[in-house]
């Protein structure tokens, strides 16, 4: 069948409903995915959703492709897209699927598939799930599967609040949920923490009519950072869409990027596992490589993308690890995926065992004046092809460059950095150097390069 190739991303399936995917979309993926699973010898599919408008429409046509080849379904409802993961441990049941487009504009919606393997299919997986979609070859069945409705809300939540105890310091945490499906869960789980919990775009609507869910973009947190010092609070927390991610805000309402998350989560770590490989997303800092290396670990760049790192950290079993826009996994005391609720409830235990200010967790961690992280629209055509002729210019110039993922450019005293989105038509630019000065420099450079590439 037709079906648009481009929504097939590295690591999920997104794009704009209803032109990009609709409900034939879902359908279709629904009976692909099950037909490949029934094969397999699985009989049951876990399905849940975030709280995207569009949500019903996809469910319904989802459900219905994956019973029509005679699966069955677990629908465990609105949920973050942990608790599908989350699930398939609880439920022993491995093939799930999660209607979610994440952070994405509220247009958007998609869907993160799990087959057989530890974690989200991506990659080669996907795009041989899109040719097996093409072919139409689907299972049928003359008894559609029968669909079985579960709540894991209190499972899930008591999962959170009994794996992570805090200290005696009672905090008073700020959350904001913007207006995403974690806005169901976020103030039960840290008031049963046993915190004060202030929640601010906490009520439920996929129109996310407040801010923008996507909480690594300074300027969607403003009032927040704000929030967080008017109400004298402890620490901020800020979740994305689907509360896969997390960003960190301190009592005078500074944010925390992944990458200064994960030098206070390593400084907590790293006595208890001495040595520890710590693998770095190349949008992360060069204060966390510097971090890693003076706690006695050993640090390594990555490439970006949540399916991607999760892999390295099963292949290596890593303890743990997390990237610049704030997925962060655990693999000491966790099962290794990417817990937004999970991970603050970690920060939070770190802060309540000490006397210290959040603002103080990060003394002595080396900090570089860097831009604010710049998305740079192209088109999904151009996008690969325009970070390779900047690359390439780079090299030929003689920069040093980390091409792991897009380009890491070593320029001056200071990085630039321009790589593809796997999310959408963009491009993520940036710069760190010594000064704010030399890191606009380098940004300004970067940008020059891309537009003569366009």
């Amino acid at each position: 069948m037709e079906i648009a190739k481009n929504i097939f991303r590295v690591y999920d399936i997104r794009g704009i409903y209803p032109t990009e995917i609709d409900a034939d979309t879902a359908r279709a993926i629904g009976a692909g995915f099950a037909s490949l699973m029934k094969k397999e010898g699985e009989t049951k599919i876990i399905v849940g959703h975030d709280n995207r408008l569009s949500h019903e429409v996809l469910r319904d046509a989802l459900i219905e492709g994956i019973t029509s080849t005679g699966m069955n379904v677990v629908y465990i409802g609105f949920c973050v897209t942990p608790m599908t993961y989350f699930a398939r441990e609880y439920l022993n049941n491995k093939p799930s699927i999660m209607i979610t487009a994440s952070h994405n504009p509220k247009e958007y919606n998609g869907f993160k598939i799990c087959g057989l393997g530890a974690d989200t299919i991506y990659g080669d997986e996907i795009q041989a799930l899109r040719e097996f979609i093409e072919k139409g070859e689907f299972e049928t069945s003359e008894i559609p599967g029968n669909v079985e409705e579960i709540s894991l809300r209190d499972a899930y939540i008591n999962y959170v609040v009994d794996k992570v105890k805090l200290g005696d310091r009672k905090l008073k945490v700020a959350v904001d949920c913007g207006s995403g499906v974690g806005s169901l869960f976020a103030e039960e789980i840290f008031t049963k923490l046993g915190c004060e919990v202030l929640p601010v775009c906490c009520e439920s609507n996929g129109d996310f009519p407040i801010h923008h869910p996507d909480p690594s973009q300074e300027k969607n947190m403003l009032d927040f950072e704000k929030f967080v010092v008017d109400n004298k609070c402890d620490i901020g927390l800020g979740f994305d869409g689907d509360a896969d991610r997390v960003i960190c805000f301190d009592e005078k309402g500074k944010i925390y990027f992944g990458d200064e998350f994960m030098a206070i989560i390593w400084r907590d770590l790293m006595p208890k596992y001495p040595g520890s490989k710590g693998i770095i997303d190349v949008k992360c800092t060069q204060g966390l490589y510097e971090e890693i290396a003076k706690l006695g670990g050993v640090p390594e760049f990555c490439k970006v993308g949540s399916s991607l790192i999760k892999a390295q950290l099963r292949k290596e079993n890593l303890i743990f690890t997390g990237e610049y826009a704030g997925h962060i996994y655990f693999n000491d005391e966790h099962y290794g995926y990417d817990d937004a609720m999970y991970a603050g409830a970690r920060m939070l235990r770190i802060l309540s065992n000490t006397d210290k200010q959040m603002s103080e967790l990060l003394d002595g961690f080396p900090k570089y004046p860097s831009t604010p992280e710049v998305i740079y629209k192209v088109t999904d055509e151009s996008k690969a092809r325009i970070v390779e002729e900047v690359k390439n210019r780079f090299k030929a110039e003689g920069y040093e460059v980390i091409d792991i993922d897009g380009a890491r450019v070593i320029i001056g005293h200071g990085w630039g950095l321009v790589r593809a989105s796997n999310t959408g038509p963009n491009l993520t630019i940036k710069g760190e150097a010594d000064t704010m000065e030399n890191a606009e420099m380098i940004l300004e450079k970067i940008k020059q390069y891309i537009e003569e590439a366009r």
